[in-house]
Formats: structure tokens, C-alpha cells, sequence
């Protein structure tokens, strides 16, 4: 049985209004068939050389969901154009996701890049496997906000006047706070963006110039070793012991959604944790459990923690 190219596809009638977001160097592909996906997991049904419709209903509320499915986009965008591309900023958990769907796909390499060495936020960038370890542009940029400001402005504070000029956090990478304000890392494409728009902070007026990558002041991370034992594995109790705050000032911290748990956020003080996971909390630092096991004559379990600082 004939196809038909995607090109000639959209040319119908019933295609008049459509526009292609990306991968349109792959208009030229044939497409033999049609198929209906909503399901979840129904991209596993597909066999090559099919139109699928979707309306993304089953991944409207899943953001793990939402991120594979622009993980998968930019491999498909680099398979259309055989160039690299780069994608939003990811924290760790993001990272580690998408590494696992580009590591299952054949003909591509891929990095993390954060514009300096230690950066927590970073975008994926993926390329066609023959550029190997070949140096390639990240589309990163830095500025740096300075001003008249408060000596208790906090990265919240900045990270919402950013927010308020109407770009999405996934074009934010990190923001360090030095003295008199706070270098941002960004993507390049919204750098003069911001250079124009953003003029406060809070209540605050502050200048926003653009720096190289190379003028990021980082510090030196420190780390503090704990070793304790707590009643169990519960979120409050390591939570408490890591920060060095009552069991009780922890659980409201964390109903309040101040805490997140593999950089995810959690409402639930009974939360179970385990050896390997990260607690944060915005401004103090995080807590890595590096381990957890053997218990004291009273069953309480014991606890190697490590607090960066």
C-alpha cells in the first residue's frame, strides 16, 4: 500500500490550519497509517510510519510524563535536523529522568550543561553521536541584579521578580546570591529580555548588566558530616536531624511545602525516606542520607548524614 509524505498530509483541507512546532526537517517522512493514542502507555503500540493523534489527555497532570515527552522531542528534533539542540533547565530529579529515556535511544549523546562547575539547575543538550565529545554552544548566558538591597533578600525574592516579567522557570537556571544582589544563569534567548524588563526586586530598584559564565562566583560547598539515630525513617524525624530543628518545627515546615524530597515537593511528615535520598530546604542547604541501617538495644535506627552547606 502507497503512503503518503507528511508534507502532502498537511496540504489537506483538513490539515489547513495546522502548524508545525518542530522536527520539520522530518516533513518528508511517509506515513502509512493512523492511529489513536490517549492512553498512557500507548506509545509502546506504535511501529513506525503512523500518524498519531492525541489530544495529551493522559499526560495533562503528570509532569514526569510531560518531561519524557520533551525529552523525546528534542531526540526527535535532532534526528530531523542532525544537529545538537538544547533543552529547558532540569533540576537533578528532571536530569535523571531524561537521562534515562536518552540513554535507551540508539544515535544520540547527550550532556547536562549549567553554565559552571557545581550548578544544580541544568539543561539537557542532545547530539547526533558522531560529535562525540566535540565542544558545542550551550545557549547559556549570565547576568548579574544588583542594587540597594536588604541584607535578608533571599533567592525567592529574586527568582519572583524574574517570574513576575513573565518568562517560565524552565529558562532559569540557578541564582546565586553574592553581596548586593545575585548572578542568574539563564538561557541566551531571554537574556535581553530580561536586561529590559526586569527593574525590581521586590520593592527594590536594581541594574541588570550580562557577565561571562567565567565571572560566576560559586564559593566553596561545605559540608558537614552528622552521624545520629532517629525512631524511624520517617521525613520529619531525618528532616529534624539533618537541620538541627525539633521533630514538630520540621512537620510544619514541611505542611507548608517548604521541603522537598529529591527536589520534589512534599506536604506529608510521615513521608518514608531512604539511604540515597535529598532533602532541601530553600536557604538552609541540603541533606544527603548517606546511611541508613543497624539500630541501637532501644530499636532506634542509625544515621549518616551529610549536610551541604
Amino acid at each position: 500500500m502507497m503512503g503518503i509524505s507528511v508534507k502532502n498530509l498537511l496540504e489537506t483541507d483538513f490539515f489547513a490550519n495546522t502548524k508545525i512546532l518542530a522536527g520539520e526537517k522530518g516533513i518528508h517522512k511517509e506515513v502509512n497509517s493512523v492511529t489513536v493514542i490517549d492512553a498512557p502507555e500507548g506509545v509502546k503500540w506504535l511501529k513506525g510510519g503512523e500518524l498519531a493523534l492525541t489530544t495529551a489527555y493522559s499526560i495533562r497532570d503528570d509532569e514526569e510524563k510531560q518531561i519524557v515527552a520533551r525529552c523525546l522531542d528534542l531526540a526527535e528534533q535532532v534526528f530531523a535536523d542532525v544537529l545538537p539542540k538544547c533543552g529547558l533547565f532540569l533540576n537533578p530529579k528532571e536530569q535523571e529522568l531524561c537521562e534515562t529515556v536518552w540513554r535507551q535511544i540508539d544515535g544520540i549523546i547527550y550532556r547536562f550543561e549549567g553554565g559552571f562547575r557545581g550548578a544544580e539547575r541544568k539543561r539537557g543538550i542532545v547530539l547526533p553521536d558522531f560529535y562525540g565529545s566535540d565542544p558545542v554552544d550551550t545557549k547559556i548566558s549570565a547576568i548579574l541584579v544588583q542594587g540597594k538591597l536588604p541584607s535578608d533578600i533571599s533567592h525567592r525574592d529574586f527568582l519572583g521578580s524574574i517570574l513576575g516579567t513573565g518568562v517560565d522557570r524552565n529558562r532559569i537556571g540557578d541564582i546565586l546570591v553574592v553581596d548586593g544582589g545575585a548572578q542568574v544563569v539563564l538561557d541566551r534567548d531571554i537574556t535581553n529580555y530580561i536586561l529590559q524588563n526586569l527593574t525590581k526586586v521586590g520593592s527594590y530598584s536594581v541594574d541588570v548588566s550580562e557577565i561571562d559564565l567565567e565571572q560566576i562566583v560559586t564559593g566553596e560547598e561545605r559540608i558537614k558530616e552528622i552521624r545520629t539515630t532517629v525512631s524511624s525513617l520517617r521525613l520529619d524525624a531525618v528532616a529534624a536531624a539533618g537541620f538541627g530543628m525539633s521533630r514538630t518545627a520540621m512537620a510544619r515546615e514541611i505542611k507548608a511545602g517548604r521541603v522537598k524530597l529529591n527536589w520534589s515537593e512534599v506536604n506529608s511528615p510521615s513521608e518514608d525516606v531512604k539511604e540515597g535520598d535529598v532533602l532541601s530546604i530553600r536557604g538552609r542547604g541540603r541533606v544527603e542520607i548517606a546511611e541508613a541501617g543497624g539500630t541501637t538495644r532501644k530499636g532506634r535506627i542509625h544515621l549518616s548524614l551529610r549536610r551541604l552547606l
